[in-house]
């Protein structure tokens, strides 16, 4: 059963029985992990080539993504990419070099690989930079220059590339998120600075495009005004709402966020979720398109408060992390289950939390 889910069943029992305390008294759960894979520092099929020195990365030239029980990996420092099952072998390596025969190996020439994700039926959707100096090898570094989304079908094999309007004349500039619905529909986060944009794709057709820079918030309390920046956009997987968070300040001084649903259908704002006040819970993902979880960082650990749509707190999680690593990340899979990745010697582990 997903966690997420687990924690909506004790919530029907937290908020009964605590109804009257405060968010800082809610029971804390904290999440076991399970080691899932681990992958050498290499060449080979399932490695991944790891840059470090004695005490940390040189550069993270590497990304990891879990979907339907597939690890993703992108490798820039061999300018490839991999399809693993749930354990860890690979099945799928496109592009770069291998030092081993792999059956299931497709020629590729990239650029610097940015964000990916794959449908049901194993498409595999890559964005694929133009490669400069100051991006020539990093995973997570300078995104600010052109790129198209290729798509790959299962076998490795290019089908189509893809820009702003489906076709590839018009290149995307920063892709923030590429995230697939369960129709089965692309959708392209973009920002750059202030800017946040929106594309969904059926195939290769544009469906929608909305530009949030046309939005503006503001609040008045008195005789101050609060100005609101848009700082992160949610998907639900129904494809067809999405939540935007809004930090306000007062001048440069932090004062709540609020959480926002907008129909993509509609073309228009259709609730509130609710104020936050609490700078360090940052909005991280959508479960079941029914909760919203929000991280806080306190050391080596990750905190995460569940709400409802409502803003109701439902439950509060924590994932304890080795403090001896020295790089992890969590990441969530399309259905809301978390898992991370860390460096820890010369290998890559990836591990499930539940």
């Amino acid at each position: 059963m997903n966690k997420f889910k687990i924690a909506l069943l004790f919530s029907i029992f937290a908020l009964a029985s605590f109804s009257s305390l405060s968010c800082s008294n809610f029971f804390v759960n904290s999440l076991s992990s399970k080691k899932i894979a681990e992958l050498k520092s290499g060449e080979g099929p399932g490695e991944v080539l790891i840059v470090r020195d004695e005490y940390t990365l040189n550069e993270l030239t590497f990304k990891v993504e879990v979907v339907d029980n597939k690890i993703l990996i992108a490798d820039n420092s061999l300018k490839r990419f991999q399809v693993l099952d749930s354990d860890g072998k690979p099945e799928l390596i496109i592009g770069g070099k291998t030092t081993q025969q792999f059956n299931g190996y497709k020629n590729f020439n990239f650029g610097v690989i940015g964000a990916f994700t794959m449908d049901s039926s194993k498409n595999l959707y890559v964005q694929n930079r133009l490669e400069t100096r100051l991006n020539s090898s990093s995973a997570e570094g300078s995104n600010f220059s052109p790129s198209y989304i290729l798509v790959f079908d299962a076998n490795g094999d290019l089908q189509y590339t893809m820009g702003k309007l489906g076709t590839p004349e018009f290149p995307f500039f920063y892709i923030e998120k590429l995230f697939v619905d369960e129709d089965d529909r692309l959708h392209v986060i973009s920002r750059s600075f202030n800017s946040w944009e929106l594309y969904r794709f059926n195939k290769k057709k544009r469906e929608r495009f909305i530009d949030f820079s046309k939005f503006e918030f503001k609040e008045k309390d008195d005789n101050n005004t609060y100005n609101g920046i848009i700082e992160n956009l949610l998907l639900f997987r129904n494809g067809n709402e999405i939540i935007i968070s809004v930090a306000f300040y007062h001048d440069v001084r932090f004062k709540y966020r609020k959480l926002y649903i907008y129909s993509l259908e509609k073309e228009k704002f259709i609730r509130e979720i609710g104020s936050f006040p609490d700078p360090k819970n940052v909005p991280f993902g959508i479960s079941d398109d029914k909760i919203v979880y929000f991280w806080n960082i306190e050391g080596k650990d990750i905190k995460f408060m569940l709400t409802s749509l409502d803003g109701d707190i439902i439950n509060n999680v924590r994932l304890k992390l080795d403090p001896k690593i020295i790089f992890s990340k969590i990441i969530p899979d399309n259905e809301g289950d978390l898992y991370s990745y860390q460096v820890s010697g010369n290998t890559l582990q990836i591990f499930k939390w539940n």
